[in-house]
């Protein structure tokens, strides 16, 4: 053995266990970010009417920005400028949502101009939580740098979620509620009900594909729990979105599309024995003509919201009514003298942005459930589980909000988890071939080390 060979064999140890620690700070680092980026998603925004004030983050800090706009805005800058120096940090987005989101980009522009020639203020509201969210895309991507990644960083997210939830049952059981129509319910915050039902979808692809029986036996009970949450929370939207969900996740099950659809069973029948008859009356208020019982009297509001929302577009169909205006609601006085939103996502849009902004809106939406079910079809197996839920998940999300769901991009939290999804199902897609590219922190043979460039 040579001198040269010698001193390899010396070094190398010391060099794997200095990597080995690199790599370890490095996942605690990411650990505590994406943990602190995460709890966005499960922070209510806007407090309900009656409810305590907001949490201290989002309070306005200076020209109509809050603490956490702030916050986010640095956090994405620095990570821009990050990748812009670095060689080794590369942002992949798809390129079917390059030019519908640019599309969407120029309505947002135009509404502004047209708002603000007809008296709009606050332009910045409804598409803040676009642009926050476009920004947390950066972030999830310069910390998703491999395929790899994905799989740690997503037990991580249901993680925190399970974390959670637990909390919200303690809470719930400890007396700590909200209200719904007389009924006590653990939470009324529409987008951390929206973020259970992507984790209980989740938590059951797992369950499907795990070898391990303690394996089985946590995403089990995490997608059970996460499930319960839903239905025992009254939310017409958000069982909808559960009930869409899994029956897209049956499509795309293949041999083990049954067993959510048994774990969901059970969820509901759990559900059903603790509501008792508040479960059955909240079923029937699924009928929209009807408005006779208390879990029913505001199908009519809904609907007159939708009808008056109509009234404004067709007076002005092709340019809508601009951002930061707002509108009379001839219909729905008792609930609200006028409006700055409707809650159905296709209107709302076509109110707000006009016909061009309606086009984009679906064009944004049909590309990037395209892009997802492809992605699912050519996708390996061990990655196959994220992407059906990822796709079964937006794909109900995006019909339910053609019925009396508001558009989701205007609520930051929802912006987090949605920009989460879509970075993680970038990431999982194998590096192109023209870049010889390992991550700055991989444990390889030191010939592959050699390779760490960009061709």
């Amino acid at each position: 053995m040579t001198a040269a060979h010698s001193a390899i064999n010396t070094i190398w140890p010391v060099v794997v266990e200095t990597r080995e620690r690199r790599r370890s700070a490095y996942r605690i680092c990411r650990a505590l970010l994406f943990c602190a980026l995460l709890s966005i998603v499960t922070l209510p925004e806007f407090p309900r009417q009656g409810a305590e004030t907001q949490s201290a983050i989002y309070s306005k800090l200076a020209a109509g920005f809050r603490y956490i706009d702030v916050i986010l805005l640095l956090l994405a800058m620095s990570h821009i400028v990050a990748v812009f120096c670095l060689r080794d940090k590369r942002l992949r987005f798809p390129r079917a949502l390059v030019a519908p989101g640019l599309a969407f980009l120029a309505c947002i522009a135009v509404a502004i101009a047209y708002g603000a020639r007809h008296g709009g203020a606050n332009f910045f509201f409804d598409w803040r939580g676009l642009a926050l969210g476009t920004g947390l895309y950066v972030v999830w991507s310069c910390w998703l740098p491999h395929p790899d990644d994905v799989a740690e960083v997503l037990q991580l997210f249901l993680s925190y979620m399970g974390v959670r939830l637990v909390l919200l049952f303690v809470f719930y059981l400890s007396g700590e509620q909200d209200n719904l129509a007389g009924v006590s319910i653990p939470i009324f915050d529409g987008p951390v009900l929206s973020s259970t039902v992507f984790t209980g979808l989740l938590a059951f692809q797992f369950y499907a594909n795990a070898a391990s029986p303690r394996r089985k036996l946590l995403w089990a009970i995490l997608g059970i729990g996460a499930c319960l949450l839903v239905v025992i929370c009254l939310r017409r939207t958000y069982w909808g979105e559960l009930a869409i969900g899994t029956g897209v996740l049956l499509l795309l099950g293949g041999r083990n599309r049954m067993r959510g659809l048994l774990l969901t069973a059970v969820a509901i029948a759990i559900a059903a024995g603790v509501l008792g008859s508040s479960f059955s009356g909240r079923m029937l208020s699924l009928d929209i003509t009807r408005n006779d019982t208390e879990f029913s009297a505001d199908n009519a509001d809904h609907v007159f919201d939708l009808i008056d929302a109509w009234s404004q577009v067709r007076q002005s169909p092709v340019m809508g009514i601009g951002l930061g205006t707002a509108y009379p609601t001839l219909r729905i006085r008792n609930w609200k003298p006028d409006s700055v939103m409707v809650h159905n996502a296709p209107l709302h849009v076509w109110l707000k942005y006009g016909i061009a902004g309606l086009v984009c809106y679906v064009w944004f939406h049909l590309a990037l459930l395209t892009w997802l079910f492809r992605r699912w079809k050519q996708a390996v197996p061990q990655q196959r589980a994220f992407l059906s839920a990822a796709f079964a998940y937006l794909t109900a999300q995006f019909l339910m909000t053609l019925g009396f769901a508001p558009w989701p991009y205007s609520e930051l939290q929802m912006t987090t988890l949605i920009s989460f999804i879509v970075a993680a199902a970038v990431a999982a897609e194998p590096l192109p071939s023209k870049l010889c590219y390992e991550p700055a922190f991989s444990l390889r043979h030191n010939a592959e080390l050699q390779q760490r460039r960009v061709c």
